[in-house]
């Protein structure tokens, strides 16, 4: 699916954030946080949990790396999901999930693993592109009606908004209303300009011009 295109941006991105905040830093907020309420046995318990689901995690990123490891870091993600579905280490697993079966054609399962994701409430700055998927799943799946109210849904500032935008322009465009379509473009130029982002910004007005290819042909044809 090509409107998937971004994931391994996706997947760049949770390495990165593994690296500047690793165990520790999520252990020590856990622990700060429980610490507060003098819960002493439960923060013991949700140290143990966090510091196993930030194991599993490890090991699912190195299993990434190996050539021919598919099965297991589908394995490590399910793990991850199952046992410790209310940890950032869960959404990781399942935004990887719905990767793996968008790559097998299997559309229906990855909505359902992002769909799981949005039911566990996950981080709000992940909220965003959790969301996104989903909608770029529903449109390949020709559900064009929710894929809108999707990305209506989604609110994470101005980093997104391209995104949304061009994904919006994609479906608008899927369902004949041009127009709208192309003011959709419009502001996902816009906002990849803003963020010096050629390519896409490139790739936008080859979009717009399709969209006037098709009102040409359509007003030929109604002749």
């Amino acid at each position: 699916m090509a409107d998937y295109r971004t994931e391994e941006e996706q997947i760049e991105l949770i390495k990165k954030w593994w690296r500047e905040n690793g165990r520790s830093t999520v252990v020590g907020v856990g622990v700060a946080v429980v610490g507060f309420f003098g819960w002493t046995q439960y923060q013991a318990y949700q140290k143990k949990n966090i510091e196993a689901a930030s194991d599993l995690f490890q090991q699912m990123l190195t299993a990434t790396e190996v050539a021919d490891s598919a099965s297991k870091v589908t394995d490590l993600a399910e793990q991850l999901r199952k046992a410790y579905p209310n940890t950032v280490y869960a959404t990781f697993a399942g935004l990887r999930l719905a990767k793996d079966a968008v790559a097998a054609n299997n559309l229906s399962a990855a909505a359902d693993f992002l769909a799981w994701v949005q039911q566990q409430k996950p981080d709000a700055s992940l909220q965003p592109l959790v969301s996104l998927r989903l909608a770029q799943v529903q449109y390949a799946q020709n559900e064009s009606d929710k894929a809108l109210a999707t990305l209506g849904g989604i609110k994470g500032g101005d980093v997104w908004d391209g995104e949304v935008a061009e994904l919006r322009g994609d479906v608008l465009a899927a369902q004949g209303k041009t127009e709208e379509a192309r003011v959709s473009y419009q502001s996902a130029k816009q906002a990849f300009d803003a963020a010096g982002n050629k390519d896409r910004t490139t790739a936008l007005e080859v979009k717009t011009s399709s969209l006037a290819s098709t009102v040409v042909t359509q007003g030929k044809s109604g002749k």
